[in-house]
């Protein structure tokens, strides 16, 4: 490297090889900043999917129009869905052995974000015929589970198939799925405890609506997640939230 002054400004001039030593340095650190971005393409054939409202409706979803034919081989799908449930897509992530395939759970958990769903539905099917959901398929569900979750998307359901019936994790009270329980930060836990706190005073001469809700356990973890996301979303606290939906409700 030499310098070379003219009455102007002084300016840095390069050998041939200095300069591409440099270009390569250069090209090395842009690299470090840069960030890949995932790019999702969708078929356009128009295609009609129809209301999911049971693990039923899915095994028949996927064994007539994805896994339809000689299983060989066995495939990894998921089904990403709207807040309403409505089917958004499908994903056909991988295809592998006759007693295996691979899950890149980040991927997975990239291409959900992208397509901006609410809730997912695995799927995989078991070319033996055997229903019996292994060790490797609990731990698989279990850490999709938790990618999902930082991303505030639920997995409803993982589905195995074969031909000649289905295996569903909600269905079973799968633990993977369903006794799932998040590590909370001390914070949150003290905020569950409120909330669980003040759903005890629930009567039906106070809240008739809740009241009428919290008789199922399915519409009990309902009013729980709308208090939940009423104390996060309006930093409101649980003991204002719960007139205030009540009042909600009875406007409806």
């Amino acid at each position: 490297m030499a310098y070379k002054t003219n009455q102007a400004k002084p300016q840095m001039v390069f050998d041939k090889d200095t300069y591409s030593e440099l270009e390569k340095e250069l090209d090395a650190i842009e690299a470090q900043f840069k960030v890949r971005e995932i790019e999702i393409t969708f078929n356009k054939e128009a295609l009609f999917f129809g209301d999911i409202k049971s693990s039923m409706d899915v095994y028949m979803f996927l064994k007539n129009r994805i896994l339809k034919g000689i299983e060989v081989q066995e495939h990894f799908i998921a089904i990403f869905l709207s807040q309403a449930n409505k089917i958004i897509g499908y994903y056909h992530h991988s295809t592998g052995t006759i007693n295996a395939t691979m899950v890149d759970v980040e991927l997975l958990t990239a291409v959900a974000v992208k397509t901006l769903a609410k809730a997912v539905i695995i799927s995989h099917n078991h070319p033996s015929g055997n229903l019996t959901p292994s060790d490797a398929d609990k731990s698989l569900t279990r850490n999709i589970v938790k990618a999902l979750k930082y991303f505030d998307i639920s997995l409803l359901d993982h589905i195995i198939v074969t031909k000649h019936g289905y295996y569903s994790f909600n269905e079973k009270r799968e633990s993977s799925i369903v006794g799932y329980v998040p590590k909370l930060s001390p914070q949150e836990l003290r905020l569950r405890e409120e909330i669980l706190t003040q759903l005890k005073r629930v009567t039906e001469a106070n809240a008739p609506n809740l009241f009428e809700m919290m008789q199922s356990p399915q519409g009990y973890e309902q009013v729980e997640q709308m208090v939940n996301d009423k104390v996060l979303h309006d930093q409101m606290v649980p003991a204002a939230v719960i007139p205030l939906l009540e009042t909600e409700l009875t406007m409806i």
